[in-house]
């Protein structure tokens, strides 16, 4: 079967579950599955995506902006370092194939319900769910692979200085994030030795090892919000580690330069984070990195064309070589060659060529889109790589269609302004198209 043959027989609800070569074409129109809130809460959807039987074919909830707290669900309980029994916060996604969908991540969000810091963890007062599998808001379990995130912020509730506070704990494989944030203090996003991960723009903010845990991690010009404290904790990777790839590191709150360091190593010999091309707005220490307890020693911490906020090379000649009692252990500069051998094609494409890339592309605005105010009509042409059609109101999507036209609300204004979003086959919103 040629490729051609074997895309035209793909329909947008039965897009193979990884991508690589070109970008993916939604050869049939379809609507989101799940609609927050319209059809119900954030954890009613994940429930349903949960639920469904053929946890291959994709299934797309769409956030509506807004800001969602989940419940702890009291017919599970967990138990709490003082040794008392809660309900428990965290959110499951146990089926892959599974896209969540925001209209932007700076309006729409969602955080779950941890009990209060009444305990003390050793450290400080901590709520008695601090950890990682304890207060997770979302966890994304083994074997739900090829999940996709767009537009939405996950937001912990424990508030800084109150414990691990994760917002995503992701032990699956081949997860994608466009254009999200992930919002915490310490342990803010988890990951797992058996994955790739793919981060596409977007924010993650932390303190304390706030880019955490195992397998191979890309992060594609993601802002990293620093508030003191150690960025990344990596472990045992995959193969590559974490790959900061013109990434951007600004301040969060009244911290300034030297007030955190890149990293440090949770591992003996096996850690492994490179930062290349990025830029720096506020400085790390001049050692760049730490070490951590139990003798851990990288694999290799180093960078490659750090800048400062003005443009000028950072000075790389104080970073850290040795770690655990290891002298010399660590080279922490990467040379041009060095540094351009690290590509996403090498690093995320694995033994199945997997390329995130051609999930993420956007599909382009919408052409010949007409407004007919005496008709009170939306007609635009039909997009062959849209998925679906947002309609967008004053700057906010009401509603969806599959059609190349849509008749206004009885309450429309003459002063509205309308816009069309087109998804891609992931379910993700591109640039809006304004009527005029």
């Amino acid at each position: 079967m040629t490729k051609l043959l074997l895309l035209c027989c793909l329909s947008a609800l039965t897009i193979p579950t990884w991508a690589k070569g070109e970008k993916p074409v939604a050869t049939q129109k379809a609507l989101y599955d799940f609609v927050v809130p319209r059809d119900g809460s954030v954890a009613d959807a994940i429930a349903a995506a949960n639920r469904r039987e053929d946890a291959d074919q994709r299934f797309r909830i769409f956030v509506l902006s807004g800001e969602y707290v989940i419940p702890a669900d009291s017919s599970k309980m967990v138990l709490g370092g003082d040794s008392v029994q809660y309900p428990c916060p965290i959110t499951y996604l146990l089926k892959g194939s599974t896209s969540i969908i925001g209209e932007d991540y700076r309006t729409t969000s969602f955080t779950n319900t941890v009990p209060p810091a009444t305990w003390h963890n050793g450290f400080n007062t901590a709520s008695p769910l601090e950890g990682i599998s304890k207060s997770d808001v979302l966890n994304i379990a083994k074997g739900a692979e090829n999940c996709y995130f767009q537009g939405v912020t996950i937001r912990t509730s424990m508030g800084d200085h109150h414990g691990r506070d994760i917002a995503l704990n992701d032990n699956s494989n081949r997860t994608i994030l466009k254009e999200c944030c992930l919002w915490g203090f310490q342990d803010t996003y988890v990951s797992h030795q058996k994955g790739r991960y793919y981060f596409e723009g977007g924010v993650i903010r932390g303190n304390t090892d706030f880019c955490c845990g195992k397998g191979d991690v890309w992060y594609n010009q993601v802002t990293l919000r620093v508030k003191g404290g150690y960025l990344a904790v990596p472990s045992k990777p995959l193969k590559y580690g974490y790959i900061f790839d013109r990434c951007r590191i600004v301040s969060d709150g009244e911290n300034g330069d030297e007030s955190y360091t890149l990293g440090r190593p949770w591992g003996q010999g096996t850690p492994i984070a490179l930062f290349l091309n990025t830029t720096m707005e506020i400085i790390p220490k001049p050692i760049g990195w730490n070490d951590m307890g139990k003798g851990g020693y990288p694999a290799r911490f180093a960078e490659y064309n750090s800048r400062d906020a003005q443009g000028n090379l950072i000075d790389l000649s104080q970073r850290k070589t040795s770690f655990g009692g290891h002298d010399n252990c660590n080279v922490p500069s990467l040379t041009k060659e060095e540094a351009e051998q690290y590509t996403i094609a090498l690093v995320m494409g694995g033994d199945d060529g997997w390329n995130p890339t051609t999930l993420t592309a956007q599909v382009a605005p919408v052409q010949k889109l007409k407004l007919n105010a005496k008709q009170r009509t939306l007609t635009w042409k039909h997009s062959p790589e849209a998925l679906l059609y947002a309609i967008v109101r004053n700057g906010h999507v009401i509603d969806f269609t599959t059609d190349n036209h849509y008749a206004l609300p009885a309450d429309a204004q003459p002063s509205d302004q309308w816009a069309i979003r087109c998804a891609n086959v992931m379910g993700g919103l591109g640039a809006p198209q304004v009527a005029k």
